[in-house]
């Protein structure tokens, strides 16, 4: 079954679940997207896009006065 077809299923069948089992599949949907995170931050370090806190800083400021 694909991605769509199994996200469908369980969008469709999520209202027969009963709540400890909600639980545990909210658990590993957020610890999942957690882990992504992590990753995507690791990645970013491993290739040098990271902004600068005193460039931050600067862009902050700007914002503040273009409101």
């Amino acid at each position: 079954m694909d991605i769509h077809k199994k996200r469908q299923f369980i969008h469709s069948h999520l209202h027969q679940v009963k709540e400890p089992d909600v639980n545990e599949i909210y658990e590993k949907i957020v610890t999942s997207l957690n882990d992504r995170k992590i990753e995507e931050s690791e990645e970013d370090i491993i290739e040098d896009r990271l902004t600068d806190h005193e460039e931050l800083k600067k862009e902050i400021k700007n914002w503040r006065h273009s409101k």
